[in-house]
């Protein structure tokens, strides 16, 4: 096991079967309201081919299906993916994968007017995020914008992420800024982001290619 897929472990194994998805659904307003940052962000992405990565239980998913073209759930939990082929099941725009938990595959390159995702890079370490970063250069077209939620918490090394604050991963705003430049996007606009009643605690990026 190399060590991207050992970062995939450490990250993913919280996250399967957790009463964290259930408990999600009531605060999914957030991202869609107006009075936040997500909403504002998200209306600038071009929906004709887009991807949710980290789909979870779709709560998102359910929501943009019938604004996008072609949508494209993607979760490292095969779990997850099931849920939501039973919760979108009355949308034909859909496609489902279980991926590696750190790129895109089997998304071909050039592919996507767009990619999201919300609440979960915040949990990923840095080489996963850099890893994405990476792939999303290669799967979004040209013009093509990705929206991600991330975290920017200054976090220990020396011990597992959930210990943290909001079990937030190490990143700040000039690491991923490093690591967008190092993938040749456009870091369009980095807002921070309250969460938990922490102030700057994520940010919300959006980065063109």
């Amino acid at each position: 096991m190399n060590k991207i897929t050992q970062s995939v472990e450490v990250v993913a194994a919280p996250w399967r079967q957790s009463v964290y998805y259930e408990d999600a659904e009531t605060w999914t307003f957030i991202f869609w309201s107006e009075d936040h940052p997500f909403y504002p962000q998200f209306k600038r992405l071009d929906l004709t081919v887009v991807l949710e990565l980290a789909c979870g239980h779709g709560r998102h998913s359910e929501i943009v299906a019938g604004r996008s073209g072609q949508l494209t759930l993607m979760d490292v939990h095969e779990e997850n993916i099931e849920y939501c082929r039973t919760r979108l099941a009355g949308f034909r725009n859909t496609m489902f994968f279980t991926n590696s938990g750190h790129d895109f595959r089997p998304i071909t390159d050039n592919a996507l007017t767009a990619i999201f995702c919300y609440d979960a890079m915040v949990h990923f370490s840095a080489d996963i995020v850099g890893a994405y970063l990476r792939d999303t250069a290669r799967v979004l077209k040209p013009g093509g914008m990705a929206l991600y939620h991330h975290s920017n918490y200054p976090a220990p090394l020396d011990r597992h992420y959930g210990q943290n604050l909001h079990a937030r991963n190490h990143m700040t705003e000039s690491l991923f800024r490093q690591f967008s430049d190092e993938a040749g996007l456009t870091l369009v606009e980095s807002l921070p982001i309250e969460w938990g009643g922490v102030a700057n605690l994520d940010r919300l990026t959006l980065l063109r290619k």
